[in-house]
């Protein structure tokens, strides 16, 4: 057959030649599919030699960076038209809302945006709710503190009950050797300074003398506001230099990270004591500080209680820190810290003093983010503003449709994970018995109702005030989570709210959750030719799937416990494949970014766990989708104006067009310090050069940058 015989569709254009089918997709979500490929694509690259230059190189100059943003992408585009919903929810009260609860969410949110009322207040809310829980000390030079109970006289502050404790972190964690019972937790704090000095050189003075005039000019305004304005500099250099000192302490603690202690309250005090627990500054009993966290909701707590610690050798440290520390200074650096957290929810005058710092440790400085969005990151009734968002956009169908999809990555997961030779009989089996028992939370909980939410919020009491009712509904999430405690674990519990677009693996509940903010456009649409919906979300799905089974999913089973799957051998081979990744993409250069004229290179061994999960998941979607392809005969779609471009190709490209972004150096060099993901441009290069089928595809010669001889791969 010579010839062509075309018929024409009302959605679609079937062209037969030789004998083979090729549908055209014709319809305007198509048209527009093609029109947006080709204007971000420089095909006058050789998709061979650079697929990001090939697939983005125009994208760019269609994408200018907004004003307000670091970036912009397509994850971020898609976030930005989330943000958008999710205002309009929250401002729009035509419609019905879906709970009461929602009503109290819009209400805090109007609290959020009324800068007048929180500009006239100044600092009268924060000054009140200090002078209530224990002075900031930096406000009265006079002041003395006495060292007799310091300690229990500090834990017992109402702020304490929230998440901003500078010292430690107390919450409630699944039993990692038992997955069927949760056990308090503690960990050591996520210190502000070492997060801001990560990204800079910590030999530098620029960090600490910024940090030193935030903490002045908030001090000062604090000062004036309570009617001392008559002091100075000189009243506060010496509080506030020391109090800086302790916190440069804290952050060079160093101690290996151990998943595996667990130990009564008696214990943890008498460890506690030995090195220099006893000493006034740092003596804390942990029974009353931890009895007085629960006495709210009339649990009983003795010393036998057994604590489980994820960095307990920080807390063999801390007191020979605070041993040696005076009372003044520890009690300035806790409510200090309680002040920095609850600058964003005070006056302007506060919040243009936390921006001017973060410019100036940020070097190039960052975009003043408009009050819509700020306030949209503020804490709210997320659950309430979670039904809403999935009553109003996500279907039932939409969800079961994702959910098909996720059933059937799962499938082809496991026919890969089946072919494995380097896994022994005994891993195999426990890996394919993980993959089984894998949970998937796709769209949002079976039982999201308006009485579920009215009932989940029904205790909540807001305040007289916006700040009030930040720090009362902080309160009510952390009381929320202590009363886990003498619960049996909920395995069908969410955790990460719809509205929000998150796709996580759990290793402690063997679970993968993908929320409703991901099934939209362009991830997920029904819409679009199924092998675009295989090359981002097929490709996320098999990306956290790919989770379980890495250098740290491999170390719970199937249950969620804390329990090595594979045997020592295939355990040592394993350790083989990571350095494979971890030479690759340590030779990969980051455009954009000098020191001293040198280029950065990509750190492969922060990124590995990350950069695996890239390399499995495009290769597990890659594979559901021909297995897709097969199942319907092997139909090719085209897309009208590409009708050259195969179905392989565009799936490569679709999966390109998720990396495409425009980023300022600022933020290269953030993400750069403290991001364990690569930067996008590499993530993309990487993982297309590990694939198996995109050189044949493209036709690549041996050795071509995209196509290397050596590629790094578990499967």
């Amino acid at each position: 057959m010579d010839h062509f015989i075309i018929f024409h569709l009302s959605t679609a254009v079937i062209i037969i030649a030789l004998g083979y089918a090729k549908e055209i997709c014709d319809t305007e979500t198509c048209r527009e599919i093609a029109h947006e490929f080709k204007m971000g694509m420089n095909t006058s690259i050789n998709p061979c030699d650079d697929f990001y230059e090939h697939s983005c190189g125009q994208w760019k100059e269609r994408h200018p960076i907004p004003d307000d943003a670091m970036a912009i992408s397509m994850h971020r585009l898609i976030e930005t038209n989330l943000d958008l919903q999710i205002i309009d929810i929250l401002t729009n009260t035509s419609a019905e809302a879906s709970s009461k609860a929602l009503i109290t969410a819009r209400d805090l949110y109007k609290s959020c945006l009324d800068v007048e009322t929180l500009e006239k207040d100044g600092a009268r809310d924060l000054l009140a709710h200090l002078q209530k829980n224990g002075n900031f000390l930096l406000l009265d030079p006079e002041a003395s503190i006495s060292s007799s109970n310091f300690w229990q006289k500090y834990l017992k502050m109402d702020y304490f009950l929230l998440k901003d404790n500078p010292l430690f972190i107390l919450n409630i964690n699944q039993n990692l050797q038992d997955s069927r019972t949760q056990m308090i937790t503690i960990q050591k704090p996520a210190l502000f300074l070492s997060e801001t000095m990560k990204m800079n050189d910590p030999s530098k003075t620029e960090v600490l003398t910024a940090y030193k005039k935030y903490i002045y000019d908030v001090a000062t305004y604090l000062r004036r506001k309570s009617g001392k304005c008559n002091l100075q500099l000189e009243d506060m250099e010496k509080d506030i230099n020391e109090l800086i000192e302790l916190e440069i302490k804290l952050a060079m603690i160093k101690g290996n990270s151990s998943f595996n202690n667990k130990i009564s309250i008696e214990e943890f005090q008498n460890l506690y004591n030995l090195n220099g627990g006893n000493y006034s500054s740092a003596h804390i009993n942990w029974l009353e500080a931890i009895q007085f966290l629960f006495k709210e909701i009339n649990f009983q707590i003795t010393k036998s209680e057994r604590l489980q610690f994820f960095n307990l050798d920080f807390f063999r440290i801390l007191p020979e820190v605070l041993k040696d520390t005076n009372s003044r200074t520890i009690s300035n650096y806790i409510v200090w810290n309680f002040i920095r957290s609850k600058i964003n929810f005070s006056s302007k005058s506060l919040i243009a003093m936390k921006k001017e710092f973060i410019e100036q440790v940020n070097i190039g400085g960052l975009p003043e983010a408009k009050r819509e969005l700020m306030c949209l990151r503020h804490p709210n009734l997320e659950k309430a503003i979670s039904l809403e968002y999935v009553t109003r956009y996500l279907s039932e169908s939409k969800k079961h449709e994702a959910q098909k999809f996720t059933n059937h990555i799962l499938k082809v997961y496991k026919m890969a994970l089946s072919k494995i030779n380097w896994l022994d009989s005994t891993s195999k089996e426990r890996s394919l018995e993980k993959l089984q028992a894998m949970r998937t939370f796709v769209g949002y909980p079976d039982n999201y109702t308006s009485v579920v939410i009215d009932n989940y919020y029904k205790k909540l009491n807001l305040g007289s005030n916006y700040l009030q009712s930040i720090i009362s509904l902080e309160k009510f999430e952390y009381l929320t989570e202590l009363k886990k405690l003498r619960k049996r674990n909920n395995r069908n519990e969410w955790h990460s709210e719809p509205r929000t677009m998150k796709a996580s693996y759990k290793p402690s509940e063997n679970s993968i959750t993908i929320t409703s903010a991901y099934l939209q456009p362009p991830i997920l649409d029904s819409e679009r030719p199924e092998v675009l919906n295989f090359a981002l979300f097929g490709f996320v799905i098999a990306h956290e799937i790919s989770h379980g089974f890495d250098f740290s999913g491999s170390r719970w089973d199937k249950d969620g416990n804390m329990i090595d799957l594979w045997t020592l051998n295939v355990r040592n081979f394993y350790k083989e494949i990571l350095r494979c990744f971890i030479e690759q993409y340590s030779q990969y250069i980051i455009p954009g970014l000098l020191c001293e004229n040198q280029p950065f290179r990509v750190d492969g061994l922060k990124t590995f766990i990350e950069n695996i999960a890239d390399s499995t998941g495009l290769q597990i979607a890659y594979d559901a989708f021909k297995e897709s392809q097969r199942k319907n005969g092997g139909k090719e779609v085209r897309l009208v104006g590409m009708e050259n471009v195969s179905s392989d190709k565009l799936f490569f490209i679709q999966y390109a067009r998720y990396w495409c972004n425009n980023m300022r150096e600022i933020q290269k060099l953030l993400e750069y310090c403290i991001d364990n993901h690569a930067l996008r441009e590499i993530r993309l290069k990487g993982s297309i050069s590990n694939h198996r089928s995109f050189a044949k595809v493209f036709e690549c010669k041996p050795n071509a940058p995209m196509n290397p001889s050596k590629k790094c791969s578990i499967l």
